[in-house]
């Protein structure tokens, strides 16, 4: 006898014989088995997924600063800051509050069409859209790493 939400509950009849315990022993242990080596599974799926999406973003990242330094980094400098090179209006400051606070879509299009009346010319001949995204992702790693 086994107490199950407040009730009695019989886990075999006395006139169960041999053969019927056999039987319920083994549909338990199949139901417990059945239950048991499926969470592993989905557990498993999930981190393969999550291991494989930070695999994809470290490479994007990767990617992005291999651009940025070909690319960016003469004249926004090494951390994005703006210093590197000496003209008026100075370059801008990639991990200012200012810059962050724009949404992808005008950074990107910055990026392809240039900043009017600034040193910062255009892209777009240069960078295909996967690679301004590239650009973009670590523009966005630089604010959110000082």
């Amino acid at each position: 006898m086994a107490r199950f939400n407040g009730t009695m509950v019989a886990l075999h009849s006395p006139r169960m014989n041999g053969r019927g315990k056999l039987m319920f022993s083994r549909a338990v242990l199949l139901c417990l088995f059945l239950v048991l080596s499926s969470l592993p599974v989905a557990d498993a799926d999930a981190e393969q997924q999550s291991s494989e999406k930070a695999l994809r973003e470290h490479y994007d990242l990767q990617e992005g600063k291999r651009l940025y330094g070909e690319y960016c980094r003469f004249c926004h400098g090494e951390q994005g800051k703006g210093h590197a090179f000496n003209v008026t209006p100075p370059p801008a400051d990639l991990t200012s509050p200012a810059v962050q606070r724009k949404s992808d879509i005008e950074l990107a299009q910055t990026i392809h069409e240039g900043e009017r009346g600034t040193a910062m010319g255009s892209w777009k001949w240069a960078l295909s859209k996967e690679e301004k995204q590239y650009v973009l992702l670590y523009i966005r790693w630089l604010a959110q790493s000082r």
